[in-house]
């Protein structure tokens, strides 16, 4: 399966979560319209030259159900699709297999002691990884350093009480999502950041809506067509733009 912004997710936990949720929104929007397509059908008047013969009758339900599905899983804006856009983001992370710790690993604390006992030379590692994932994804760096500012606060041992983790506070899925492979490693920790609000930016065409989607979920700002009324999520947006200044 590819998902938005052509990321491959069929291998893991978090895509087939996402890849189930898809097919049961498709399967409810087919059901839908089946029933619609099958009331309207009552409402056209019989031509009195057809017989209303059991073949006849397999035929029309047979053509209903066939059109019902092309309509579900290949129309760009059915209703199975609003359906999937608005709850993708809630599949929890919780529920991925238990390999995945959002706690360091022991040679990973060690990694993060070691690189980052000298604030310069933290600094220089930051900055050079910064540098990286800018180049690689077309991410303004100001724009990446607002957002480790305002998740982080350039701490790369940073958790929050969702599991949000290191300098850019990825969630285990995102990370999976982003392919991630030590969440906790500075490098790969800003580059799945960087890779990820660089998605949000391709999706949305709009800064402020793809930094509101950071903070928010792109289900959200999908939602409200802009930033959600969450004052948390405004307040995100202003906090980030205000310290890209900085830099």
């Amino acid at each position: 399966m590819i998902d938005m912004n052509g990321i491959s997710q069929i291998n893991h936990p978090a895509g087939e979560k996402e890849f189930a949720l898809k097919k049961a929104c498709e399967g409810f929007e087919e059901i839908m319209l089946r029933e619609l397509l099958s009331e309207m059908d009552k409402t056209v008047p019989k031509d009195p030259l057809l017989k209303n013969s059991a073949a006849n009758g397999i035929y029309k339900s047979m053509y209903t159900n066939a059109l019902s599905n092309k309509i579900a899983t290949e129309s760009s804006f059915g209703i199975g699709k609003l359906l999937f856009d608005s709850l993708k983001d809630y599949v929890s992370y919780k529920n991925l297999p238990k390999k995945i710790n959002i706690k360091p690993l022991k040679a990973e604390t060690k990694f993060i002691d070691k690189n980052i006992k000298h604030s310069k030379n933290k600094e220089e590692i930051i900055n050079n990884a910064v540098d990286k994932a800018s180049k690689k994804y077309k991410v303004p760096k100001q724009l990446i350093y607002g957002i480790i500012k305002a998740e982080s606060g350039f701490n790369p041992k940073s958790i929050s009480n969702k599991g949000a983790v290191g300098l850019m506070q990825l969630m285990p899925q995102t990370a999976l999502e982003m392919g991630v492979k030590h969440i906790w490693n500075i490098e790969e920790n800003i580059m799945g950041g960087t890779k990820y609000i660089s998605s949000l930016i391709n999706r949305f065409k709009n800064s402020k809506m793809a930094i509101a989607a950071y903070n928010a979920g792109p289900g959200n700002v999908s939602k409200y067509k802009g930033i959600p009324p969450f004052k948390e999520t405004q307040n995100y947006v202003k906090k980030v733009l205000a310290y890209s200044k900085e830099y």
